[in-house]
């Protein structure tokens, strides 16, 4: 791979979870809008300037290690140096006359103005750039939580789908996965674990490769059926935990439970965090049914037949 394309690809990646980590910082902080340390007499040299909810001007003859603003603009001031980044969250970044950046210069939701004059010896770039009318009104947290709603409504609107025609065309598979989830949760934990791990080594040794281009986008697809299938027994075993009376109503459950994940999806983080972790036991449950039990030749199929008969219909 063309380590100059490789570079460019991570760098997004990199400052996405920077910008991350600050705007958790600025939650835990509640909310105050921190100081800007900007301007002659108030930044040492080889500081870092920053500020989280408001704009933010930075100038002064002494060279300066990063700047960033998150909420606002950022603005490099005429003649300013900048040995590091420089880069804005939810606001534009402004390069003025004769401004030196050693490192990068990119804005999320917002636009790179940039004099002809000012030098930047890293990459610069921009992130989600027509959004930066929706930051302004909805701010970055605002925006952010937006995102996060719209990513999970169209995942769950998917799932209905997926979920409608699993139950219509295999209602016995889903009945077998359900019961994995319920009799062997840990078990069915430890297989979604080695399964996302195995994807992601499969993905690490075979990028750039013929064989991987073959391969890993025929693997995501099937990750992404199996995902979709155990996402669909547990939206069952969830609605039979919480209608206990009615065990036969199984596309009444999968509403319920299909209902439940999504409200719990739409809590800030932690709601994210739920669903990816329930996503996990359905995964390893569904590899669990067809590569787990299966395989194991002291259980004959048919008992294991009558176990998940029993299991399903015993009495609560």
């Amino acid at each position: 791979m063309n380590p100059r394309l490789k570079r460019i690809s991570w760098k997004p990646l990199r400052w996405w979870l920077v910008a991350l980590v600050a705007l958790v910082w600025a939650l835990w902080a509640n909310g105050r809008v921190l100081p800007a340390y900007a301007g002659p007499g108030m930044t040492d040299t080889g500081s870092s300037t920053f500020k989280i909810g408001g704009d933010l001007v930075v100038t002064g003859p002494e060279p300066i290690e990063e700047a960033f603003a998150i909420g606002g603009d950022l603005t490099v001031a005429p003649g300013t140096t900048v040995e590091g980044d420089a880069f804005a969250v939810g606001g534009n970044l402004v390069l003025s006359k004769n401004v030196q950046v050693g490192g990068d210069a990119f804005a999320v939701g917002g636009r790179l103005i940039r004099d002809e004059t000012a030098v930047v010896r890293g990459d610069t770039f921009t992130v989600m750039e027509q959004l930066s009318g929706v930051f302004s009104r909805f701010g970055v947290l605002g925006t952010l939580y937006l995102g996060h709603v719209t990513f999970w409504t169209l995942s769950f609107v998917l799932a209905a789908i997926a979920g409608l025609i699993f139950l219509t065309l295999l209602p016995d598979h889903i009945n077998a996965v359900t019961a994995a989830v319920y009799d062997r949760p840990l078990t069915s934990l430890l297989y979604g674990l080695g399964g996302f791990a195995s994807l992601t080594l499969l993905s690490i040794l075979l990028s750039g490769s013929v064989l991987g281009a073959l391969l890993i986008p025929l693997a995501n697809l099937g990750a992404l059926l199996t995902g979709l299938f155990g996402g669909t027994a547990v939206a069952v075993w969830l609605g039979e935990r919480l209608r206990r009376q009615h065990l036969e109503a199984k596309f009444q459950h999968f509403w319920i439970g299909l209902l439940v994940l999504f409200l719990v999806s739409l809590i800030p983080f932690i709601g994210g965090l739920l669903i990816s972790l329930l996503g996990l036991f359905g995964f390893g449950a569904t590899l669990l049914v067809r590569y787990g039990i299966r395989s194991v030749d002291t259980q004959p199929p048919s008992d294991l037949a009558n176990s998940l008969d029993r299991l399903e219909h015993q009495p609560e």
